[in-house]
């Protein structure tokens, strides 16, 4: 845990939920393989008027673990809400609300960062989620958002609405919905949530590429609660214990310990992936994860073409094999 490490550092390290690459599978072997990460989040499970996830879903968190957090997205307070109970049936504490989701196949429906949109709407089925919190021992409810939809003028009306609600946790992600992931993270943005809400609920979400991004991050905003991280870890597997131990990578990229690990950990995932799934599926997956993979193996264009355009789990292992 956190005290077992020799850096300064002494605050949360979260797993950004990603769609299609973060998966039980992929969480599970990760944590077998790497340290430094916290808690983890699960790619958003949808609530709706069935009142049933689907399969796929139900694999997110079938087997519990605490340190997982489920997120959820919708619209409808009353779908949420029996989200909430069916999570805290199977032993869950805390659940997340998605309201930073940018895909129009979701704003347009009025879910993650469509919520910000009508924050009136917000306010209301956030009344409704605590109101049903007080009186039926609900999990904690903690939310992952962006600074606004449109516009960073939205950003404080967002902040204000938040600090009215027993959030057990705001975890910003200091874009807004236009900017996709694309443009720098606002830090002013940001600060606006640090100047509104309690500092032990904010965890910040965007860009974490280094040991150095989230030390300049910890800095310039003490006390938060934590950090998250995404595309950095995806990038850079030891991410998160670098942070800890505040140790940056080598300017040479990988150590060759780091390199065996990095291997082994990809041949478990292609097969525990493989024996799930299938291998055409397992190549698709792994793929996925190789584009963010590839921004660690800078002028090794060859190398990572061979596992773009491997057929076979036999040719991506050797094309892997040829890179670490």
């Amino acid at each position: 845990m956190i005290d077992s490490y020799k850096g300064k550092n002494r605050i949360s390290i979260e797993m950004a939920p990603m769609e299609g690459i973060t998966t039980a599978t992929f969480r599970r072997v990760y944590t077998e393989w790497f340290k430094g990460i916290d808690r983890t989040y699960t790619p958003f499970l949808v609530a709706n008027q069935t009142h049933k996830f689907k399969r796929r879903e139900e694999r997110e968190v079938g087997e519990y673990c605490p340190e997982l957090v489920p997120q959820i997205l919708t619209d409808r307070a009353e779908h949420f809400i029996w989200a909430a109970w069916k999570l805290k049936k199977l032993g869950y504490t805390e659940v997340n609300l998605n309201a930073g989701c940018p895909s129009a196949t979701v704003t347009t429906k009025k879910k993650g960062a469509g919520m910000l949109r009508d924050l009136s709407a917000l306010r209301f089925f956030l009344d409704e989620v605590f109101s049903a919190e007080e009186t039926s021992d609900m999990p904690e409810v903690s939310i992952k958002t962006r600074a606004g939809f449109s516009s960073y003028d939205e950003t404080a009306d967002i902040a204000k609405l938040y600090a009215e609600y027993p959030l057990s946790a705001v975890i910003v992600h200091p874009r807004i919905r236009e900017d996709f992931y694309d443009k720098v993270p606002d830090l002013n943005a940001f600060g606006i949530f640090y100047e509104h809400i309690d500092h032990e609920k904010l965890i910040f979400n965007g860009d974490l590429r280094t040991a150095g991004d989230a030390e300049r991050i910890m800095e310039l905003f003490p006390g938060i609660k934590g950090i998250m991280t995404g595309r950095g870890l995806l990038a850079d597997p030891f991410l998160p214990e670098r942070i800890k131990n505040n140790e940056s990578r080598r300017k040479d990229g990988f150590s060759e310990r780091e390199k065996e690990i990095m291997l082994g950990f990809l041949e478990e995932l292609f097969d525990e992936y493989e024996r799930d799934i299938s291998e055409g599926t397992a190549l698709l997956k792994m793929k996925d994860l190789w584009n963010f993979m590839a921004a660690s193996f800078p002028g090794q264009d060859k190398k990572l073409k061979a596992i773009r355009k491997a057929r076979s789990g036999y040719e991506y292992k050797a094309a892997v094999k040829r890179i670490l």
